[in-house]
């Protein structure tokens, strides 16, 4: 961990602040925590934002662990978004590594990420391979081998739910990351959008980092194992509340970051596809979540002035065309590929 010693550190091992995000998670700590106490880089501090928990987490974690843990202790819960940026503004690293409070992370996953940054000023961030808590030969569900976005902001992520059979161990180009950022960077593109709370986030912010003509990538030979879910879980995020957000910061996302041209084009498509997953619902007698993207919809109407405010920043800081960005995408990734069995 970071001293006073860190000056005198090769130039070569920056300082990286390992932001730790938790609310009532104090099951998921010791894991996480004792794995990151165990990381072989010479040069880090670890920072536990806490979002208002009610579990004894910090009183744990403050019992438990030596003061080098910094904690910053959030008065309400202000989900992954706004957790992420109280731990990036109370950072001093020239990198963030943001993590949750439910992975285990492989001693050597440090180094890998950081060489990567330093090694190129136009690599913003990278993403980690993570693979399944439980079954370590199996990919994580949620992230996986890097993050791709189709041109209507479905998340493709490679590998997930696969077997690790080396498919995916070549460091390449990915359009999402969230594992760790150059600070710089994350606050020219504005940090993480605290109107999102949870879900899409890391995907808004990648989008503008990638607008800004930096470059996202995968780093195989940087390990973490995730319980897939387990956060949201046991955040006590209902099901149906997480679906309204899904569906919602989605479209957020797009109006945020295409253009006015692009999405006089992308919007229709995205309305019909979510009047399909609609009738889709409806049908499946899933009534609460079919209400949901109603729901959806219906906020983002009604927020659509400060949206559209937002969309005013990225056009600032773009660098690159919507044409341009979309070559860093795929095509489709959604369910109506399923559906029409395409």
């Amino acid at each position: 961990m970071s001293s006073d010693s860190e000056k005198r550190l090769p130039s070569n091992f920056p300082l990286v602040s390992i932001v730790v995000i938790n609310y009532n998670g104090k099951q998921h700590l010791k894991v996480c925590l004792d794995s990151l106490l165990r990381t072989d880089y010479p040069n880090f501090e670890i920072i536990l934002v806490d979002n208002a928990s009610t579990d004894g987490s910090v009183e744990w974690v403050t019992k438990n662990y030596p003061p080098q843990i910094r904690i910053v202790r959030n008065k309400v819960n202000l989900g992954s978004s706004g957790g992420y940026n109280a731990g990036i503004r109370y950072a001093r690293g020239k990198y963030v590594a943001i993590l949750n409070n439910d992975v285990e992370v492989d001693k050597n996953w440090l180094k890998p990420l950081v060489d990567i940054l330093e090694r190129d000023s136009k690599i913003g961030a990278a993403d980690s391979k993570y693979l399944n808590f439980y079954e370590r030969n199996k990919f994580d569900l949620s992230v996986a081998a890097g993050r791709f976005l189709d041109y209507f902001g479905n998340v493709y992520t490679r590998g997930h739910g696969e077997n690790d059979e080396g498919t995916y161990n070549n460091l390449c180009r990915v359009f999402v990351a969230l594992t760790i950022f150059k600070r710089d960077v994350i606050f020219k593109a504005g940090l993480f959008d605290e109107d999102f709370f949870y879900g899409y986030e890391d995907v808004d912010l990648s989008w503008r980092i990638n607008l800004m003509g930096y470059k996202i990538y995968y780093i195989p030979n940087s390990i973490v194992y995730h319980k897939s879910g387990a956060t949201v879980k046991f955040n006590k995020i209902t099901r149906p509340e997480f679906y309204i957000r899904d569906k919602k910061n989605r479209l957020v996302t797009l109006i945020k970051n295409y253009s006015l041209e692009t999405l006089v084009f992308i919007i229709p498509i995205v309305l019909f596809e979510y009047l399909g997953l609609l009738v889709y619902l409806i049908l499946k007698g899933k009534k609460v979540h079919a209400l949901c993207v109603i729901k959806a919809i219906i906020q983002v109407f009604k927020s659509f002035k400060e949206i559209w405010k937002k969309h005013l920043f990225v056009n600032q800081i773009r660098k690159l065309s919507d044409s341009e960005i979309r070559k860093l995408m795929v095509p489709y990734a959604g369910y109506l590929k399923d559906f029409l069995k395409i």
